[in-house]
């Protein structure tokens, strides 16, 4: 669609298409010699963090023995490059809040995705000084092994969602590439390149989509981190997918960026358009090169 063009009408999503992943009639489920049902991707690398020790100090994952990490500080520099550029946020009593949520949500009875190491995920992978494009998502996969802290993206092995397949066929259709897709939905490529795959909530409880969008204060520090790169960066080409992305258009400078909108991928917003039919990925490096800025290599490799 054409840079900048006003989207209205657009359904307000929210993905449930993309937390049923598995055909019916198949499973990713085995059984072990006792008959009890097993994933065949090792269970321990989902589990969720819990089990504080130290309330004010420390998350522990359910599956450690003893040992103690996440203090505030640490849960802040894992930020990384980002860090100094949040400092107004960071120190604010919005962001020990956040913590003090997290706190108590990975210390409960309570799943939660994803693995406390990969909450920020986004920002550790696309360093602060290589952005080039943000694509905002709404909220992580809520089910075991999908959630791995980069919006539209999942953990090899997974099922590739189907918002991401149709991602993938828009680049395939797109005749100034020669795409191929891909045979899992890991999208750590596409970060290393310099696009900021941002969720608007970086953490979700067990099979509840977006039941950390009104509590945790995510949704407050993720609009904060759009308005700090309005205002420190230039060039920056957004790509909004749905309502709920374009509505962060508000934070957004168009005479500074570039701001592409689109219906969602999701089939549910299929009878709106064909989001496939945009040459958006292509119109995203020919801005970059107005800027004098390297394109974006979107193949990612098997």
């Amino acid at each position: 669609m054409e840079s900048n063009k006003s989207i209205r009408d657009y359904f307000n999503l929210k993905e449930k298409d993309e937390y049923n992943l598995i055909p019916k009639g198949k499973s990713t489920l085995t059984k072990n010699v006792t008959g009890k049902r097993k994933s065949e991707n090792n269970t321990d690398e989902y589990k969720s963090m819990s089990n504080l020790i130290d309330t004010n100090k420390s998350i522990v994952p359910n599956n450690a023995n003893s040992t103690k990490f996440y203090s505030f500080e640490n849960f802040i520099n894992n930020l990384e490059s980002w860090k100094n550029h949040l400092d107004t946020y960071i120190n604010s009593n919005k962001m020990k809040s956040i913590y003090n949520f997290l706190n108590n949500e990975y210390s409960s009875e309570r799943i939660i995705y994803p693995p406390k190491e990969l909450i920020f995920n986004a920002f550790s992978k696309t360093n602060w000084e290589n952005l080039k494009c943000v694509i905002i998502g709404q909220d992580p996969y809520p089910n075991k092994g999908q959630a791995m802290g980069l919006s539209f993206s999942v953990n090899r092995g997974i099922p590739v969602p189907k918002s991401l397949t149709n991602i993938y066929k828009c680049l395939e259709k797109d005749k100034k590439f020669k795409f191929k897709i891909p045979n899992h939905g890991d999208l750590s490529r596409w970060a290393d390149e310099g696009v900021f795959l941002l969720n608007a909530t970086l953490t979700v409880e067990d099979k509840k989509a977006n039941s950390h969008q009104k509590n945790s204060g995510w949704s407050d520090f993720t609009d904060f981190v759009i308005k700090t790169i309005n205002e420190k960066k230039k060039g920056i080409v957004f790509l909004l997918w749905g309502n709920f992305a374009i509505a962060k258009k508000k934070f957004i400078d168009a005479n500074k960026h570039h701001i592409i909108e689109n219906i969602h991928p999701s089939p549910l917003a299929a009878s709106k358009g064909d989001f496939s039919e945009s040459d958006q990925f292509s119109k995203v490096n020919e801005y970059l090169e107005k800027e004098g800025i390297s394109t974006i290599n979107w193949t990612i490799p098997n």
